[in-house]
């Protein structure tokens, strides 16, 4: 029987296509090679802020002297935390599953390939079963990228997704890439008491966000006692009885317990066979789509991380779900281009960091004069009470008209407060209109109306 929908990847894209396509009426199958969620809920997203949030308390319960409480003998007990991780994970699994065949999904557990362009094969490693479908989408997202000279083996040299399984911390880490994943798990293992370094070949951590914010984490990491090592390259790694050791370009030896690669990850369209569907990827592993995302196959879509419109994040890949099933079902189109959407960005260290819209740089390069103002968790009550001062809310304005286009945020809770910014750029509002909002008091978010509000002259801390 055709299916009016197959999908080939069950993760935030796959999903939610899925779901929304079975609500219209479709007859839709769902296709899984390893577990429904994918990457974000398996190995990403969930685990990863679930370990965070076990780093965070325990860093936090450290600092208990400075609330005025005295706590004795408080220590990691890792097998518990990965067991909470695990439990948040299966909990959330569960409900997609139910929620799945509430709406009637049908979920085939295997790996897909295309046999042409309606047909499709999918191997559980048993059986194979051929699939013919008038529509297809391919979510099938991303696996890590292990670059072959750094001798992988899953136990001294790690990938995230291995150190999402480890049975104990071991005593020393050195990380390799300073983007969003590393970032993350340097703060993890530092706040749970590893000994950890950090290696990133470009001059800042998480380089792709604004360079205020790379230096900002750089130097909270630091004062942590994480070791960063930035603009430097790992030519090798050896590995000894005591553990491992980096060669770094600049001649420098960095030795640990372990390392973990930490690179990013590579979109996972090997073995899909695309080329019996009619379709290549380009120079950067991507599918090409247009705003619709639809391929130069009609009736083949792509979502999430393995399109070229990027960016590659799960609810960009959730978004893009919605928008081909609802343009499919609902008869309702939606356009999704990398510049149709405002999106925020987070990277979930201790402080966050989270960005939406322009820097100042970018607007600069797009020829656009801004206004810049700042504001300091320094005169912030909630984050003095929190005991949170490190952190600053930075807005960016269009000179003409005051509307709002940028914000980046450092500090406690920041991936929180970016919405606000997010919903401002998305409806044109200018600085005055968001400083105007009444904020409750005392929060976090006065940070962002001070921010507003000096940019519109309405700062009580000019």
């Amino acid at each position: 029987m055709e299916r009016d929908l197959v999908i080939i990847g069950a993760g935030p894209g796959g999903y939610t296509a899925a779901l929304h396509g079975a609500k219209r009426g479709a007859g839709v199958c769902l296709i899984e090679q390893a577990a429904v969620g994918g990457v974000c809920l398996n190995c990403g997203c969930i685990p990863t802020k679930t370990l965070a949030a076990s780093a965070e308390l325990y860093a936090r319960m450290r600092r208990a002297a400075d609330f005025g409480l005295e706590v004795d003998q408080i220590r990691p007990n890792v097998a518990k935390i990965i067991k909470r991780k695990d439990d948040v994970v299966a909990r959330l699994a569960k409900g997609l599953h139910q929620l799945l065949k509430q709406q009637g999904v049908e979920l085939i557990t295997g790996k897909a390939s295309f046999l042409s362009s309606r047909e499709l094969a999918i191997d559980n490693g048993q059986a194979r079963t051929i699939l013919e479908a008038k529509r297809i989408i391919i979510a099938a997202g991303t696996v890590p990228y292990i670059p072959s000279s750094f001798s992988y083996d899953g136990e001294s040299v790690l990938t995230t997704d291995d150190a999402l399984k480890l049975a104990d911390l071991p005593a020393s880490l050195v990380i390799i890439g300073g983007g969003v994943l590393g970032c993350e798990f340097a703060s993890i293992f530092n706040a749970l008491g590893v000994e950890t370094a950090i290696v990133e070949r470009f001059p800042s951590l998480i380089p792709s966000f604004d360079a205020e914010l790379g230096q900002h984490l750089s130097l909270s990491f630091k004062r942590r006692g994480i070791r960063v090592y930035t603009g430097q390259i790992v030519e090798g790694i050896e590995k000894g009885a005591a553990g491992v050791r980096l060669c770094l370009a600049s001649g420098e030896v960095l030795e640990a317990h372990r390392v973990l690669l930490a690179m990013g990850r590579k979109t996972a369209w090997e073995g899909l066979q695309l080329e019996k569907a009619g379709l290549v990827v380009d120079e950067g592993g991507k599918i090409p789509v247009g705003p619709d995302l639809r391929t130069k196959i009609p009736w083949i879509y792509a979502i999430g991380d393995i399109n070229n419109i990027g960016p590659d994040l799960a609810h960009v890949a959730s978004e893009q779900g919605l928008a081909v099933a609802e343009g499919l079902f609902a008869r309702s189109p939606r356009v999704f281009t990398a510049n149709s959407r405002v999106v925020p960005r987070c990277v979930f260290t201790d402080p966050e960091v989270a960005s939406v819209g322009l820097t100042e740089a970018e607007a600069a390069e797009k020829g656009i004069k801004v206004r810049v103002n700042k504001f300091s968790y320094l005169a912030n009550g909630k984050a003095l009470a929190l005991g949170e001062r490190e952190g600053w809310v930075k807005l960016v304005a269009a000179e003409e008209g005051g509307r709002i286009i940028g914000a980046q945020i450092f500090g406690t809770r920041a991936a929180e407060l970016i919405a606000e910014a997010t919903l401002a750029i998305s409806h044109g509002l200018t600085a005055g209109q968001l400083a105007s909002l009444l904020h409750a008091h005392p929060t976090l978010t006065e940070a962002v109306m001070e921010a507003a509000g000096g940019l519109a002259g309405l700062g009580l801390y000019e």
